[in-house]
């Protein structure tokens, strides 16, 4: 979120600018549009018709890969970073994304002119004034996300504006104008061409908000006929169905789905994305008996697995988002058996990495069905059980991943070489331990269990 100093560090800019000569200088974009809303912004551009070269010589910039020549820069100012545009219009788009070329204009009415919605158009000036071409906040003050000018041209001009669409119309009260919307559900399949990098960062800034605010993007996206376009496998949910009498959240496995997203607040955008793909799995195992009128997902995890994977690699998530995402996969039904776990295995999984992610999806799994079947005490329990292994263990366990037998000492009690039979080793031993509560420090206990699950490995 932006800070009201950042905020106030723009503002100096713009006056620095505007003491250049006669120049105008707007924050546009989010902040004018979220100060109208009365709501916190999460960016902070600006635009000017102070050349380009003034701005270079007056302050420290830097041109990232080609954006100087779209008229675009980066000014340090106060220690913060801010993009400055030149007012511009902009020339033909010939692959969808950006334009072929730019015209440089000299007011700030002509750049408004070229924005993709009318709630994204207004200029914030140094005095806190705000200027409306193209009557943006009626738009905000009617809460309608709708496009400056012809929408077909918009949306033909960048294909990514169709999902920015659904990401403001998914805020409070929003909606599409009926011809906005119209457009988009005609162009749709224009979505294809966007590359799966841009897809990714929009699923993540619709997945950065409030879960309930997620949750109506993606039904959105659902209405405009892009939600089969970028996530199939999310799309395909709705056509399975779910008992009712353990699901009362909705008919479908996309319905629990959207509502374990509406259960969710402001955990981390990964969790969410997690919480969304957990039950994918759900549309490969789905059995039914032979009169329809009882269905069953059993491993239904083992399955969403690789499909989050299949995912994450197509929209080019990192390593770290995509392991986490499958961890939670693979997981969510473990919480369901946590109070019959071992606690070496329960160990194993809060040791690990991504726990915090698996915590939050199992969370909103269990919530996301209601009062009547929320079984909150349960789900208490688990958590007590969790913290108690936890604390019980934190620094030999969970700091340590595990690390409560050395690999050296099992290979010089038994004579084995470095190889996979000494890690099974170290695991069974490592679960003794903690599943019959024994002091790692006893060394001739411990010895002793090396020796006797040796045996029994080798044996």
């Amino acid at each position: 979120m932006i800070t009201d100093q950042l905020i106030d560090v723009g503002m100096s800019l713009l006056k620095r600018i505007e003491s250049l000569g006669d120049f105008e200088a707007y924050i546009v974009g989010g902040v004018p549009r979220d100060v109208v809303r009365g709501e916190e912004s999460d960016d902070v551009d600006i635009a000017t018709n102070c050349p380009m070269e003034i701005l270079e010589k007056n302050f420290r910039t830097h041109n990232i890969g080609q954006s100087k020549k779209f008229g675009l820069i980066t000014i340090l100012h106060q220690k913060k970073s801010f993009e400055v545009a030149q007012f511009r219009s902009d020339g033909k788009y010939s692959d969808g994304r950006r334009p072929d070329n730019i015209k440089i204009v000299r007011n700030f009415e002509d750049d408004a002119a070229r924005r993709d919605f009318t709630i994204n158009s207004l200029g914030m000036n140094s005095k806190g004034d705000i200027l409306d071409y193209c009557n943006g906040i009626p738009d905000i003050t009617s809460k309608l996300v709708r496009t400056v000018g012809d929408p077909s041209e918009r949306f033909q001009e960048d294909h990514l504006r169709m999902m920015r669409a659904a990401r403001f119309a998914a805020m409070d009260g929003f909606s599409i104008e009926k011809e906005t919307r119209k457009v988009i559900r005609r162009l749709f399949r224009l979505i294809n061409k966007v590359t799966p990098e841009r897809i990714h960062g929009e699923l993540v800034k619709a997945a950065s908000k409030p879960g309930p605010q997620f949750a109506k993007f993606i039904l959105i996206l659902d209405d405009l006929k892009l939600l089969y376009q970028i996530l199939p496998e999310v799309h395909a949910m709705k056509y399975f169905r779910h008992d009712l009498n353990h699901h009362p959240e909705g008919p479908t496995v996309l319905d629990h789905s959207v509502e374990c997203l509406r259960a969710m607040n402001d955990e981390p955008y990964l969790s969410k994305l997690a919480a969304l793909f957990h039950d994918t799995g759900k549309c490969v195992s789905f059995q039914e008996d032979k009169y329809g009128w009882k269905m069953a997902y059993h491993r239904h995890e083992r399955y969403s697995e690789p499909m989050v994977e299949e995912i994450c690699n197509r929209l080019k998530f990192s390593s770290f988002d995509k392991d986490a995402m499958m961890f939670a996969a693979k997981n969510h039904m473990k919480f369901h058996e946590m109070l019959k776990m071992k606690p070496s295995k329960i160990a194993r999984l809060i040791s690990h990495v991504h726990f915090d992610t698996l915590l939050d999806v199992a969370k909103a799994d269990e919530f996301s069905r209601g009062e009547k079947f929320m079984h909150r005490g349960e789900f208490d329990r688990v958590i007590e059980k969790i913290y108690e292994i936890k604390d019980r263990w934190e620094s030999r366990v969970i700091n340590s991943y595990l690390n409560l037998v050395s690999g050296d000492r099992i290979m010089e009690l038994t004579g084995l070489k470095p190889g996979p039979d000494v890690g099974t080793i170290k695991r069974s031993v490592e679960d003794r331990i903690m599943d019959e509560r024994l002091d790692p420090a006893d060394l001739s206990l411990v010895d002793e269990i090396i020796l006797l699950e040796a045996k029994n490995q080798i044996s």
